[in-house]
């Protein structure tokens, strides 16, 4: 066989054939950049927005254990995805073109490098549909042109702005307010310990007063309670006392 036709024949090719079969194919790809270890294709979404995505092949490649040449496998490539809202946009200004952190998944390391941008550019094509699964593509989808000039990065984590970039120490500012918060609530919690705070003197007086009649009244109740009990035992004295005359007067007869 010769060397041509086994090259052709290789994994890498195959994969690589499928993949420009599949831009050709469909009118949402554009094919922009042919070059051998190179991929650069543009995506039009279902959401009206654009994506570019780049493929780069990571030098040096090693033999695998088999002493085939890996530079097939997805695991070998480097795969980079840039979103904008006009297709301009990726040549007229750069500041509306923001990443996306979107990755074949580690069980697609393993796949040939077509393959994996076949499913990825497929993915970006239907990318409404996509978005109900990857919450950082919603994000983008949604977020209006004019604020992409300010944002970075959409990352599952959240996006990274241009001026948390900027900044080196983004949450300085906001640990030194958060500090002086926690030492004025301390300070007003020891200011309530020591009854300091007019507020918690009005509640302290009003439980206070609350005490005391609940004492006096407990103690108004506690008296009736007696005073009812002496009562009835006189009652009852009196009853057990007319029952023994009673019974003097019938032994009479």
């Amino acid at each position: 066989m010769k060397q041509s036709e086994s090259k052709i024949s290789s994994p890498y090719f195959r994969s690589m054939r499928l993949l420009l079969d599949t831009v050709e194919s469909n009118d949402s790809l554009q094919w922009d950049d042919e070059e051998y270890g190179k991929v650069e294709i543009f995506v039009k979404g279902m959401s009206r927005r654009w994506y570019k995505i780049n493929a780069i092949q990571i030098e040096p490649i090693k033999k695998d254990q088999s002493g085939a040449d890996p530079k097939h496998w997805t695991s070998s490539w480097v795969i980079m995805v840039k979103g904008a809202a006009w297709r301009s946009d990726f040549s007229n200004n750069n500041s509306m073109v923001a990443d996306i952190c979107i990755h074949t998944a580690r069980s697609g390391y393993r796949l040939p490098i077509g393959d994996s941008l076949v499913s990825l550019c497929l993915s970006l094509v239907n990318d409404k549909i996509t978005a109900m699964e990857i919450p950082l593509l919603a994000q983008f989808i949604v977020c209006p042109r004019k604020r992409l000039s300010t944002i970075e990065i959409f990352q599952q984590e959240g996006i990274v702005t241009s001026y948390m970039l900027n900044q080196e120490d983004p949450f300085g500012e906001w640990d030194e307010d958060w500090e002086q918060e926690e030492d004025n609530l301390q300070q007003n919690e020891f200011a309530l310990i020591n009854h300091s705070n007019p507020a918690f003197d009005a509640l302290a007086n009003l439980f206070a007063h609350s005490a005391i009649s609940a004492e006096r009244e407990s103690k108004v109740l506690e008296s009736e309670l007696i005073e009812q009990e002496m009562r009835e035992n006189h009652i009852e004295k009196m009853i057990y006392d007319w029952d023994r005359e009673a019974d003097k007067v019938r032994g009479l007869r």
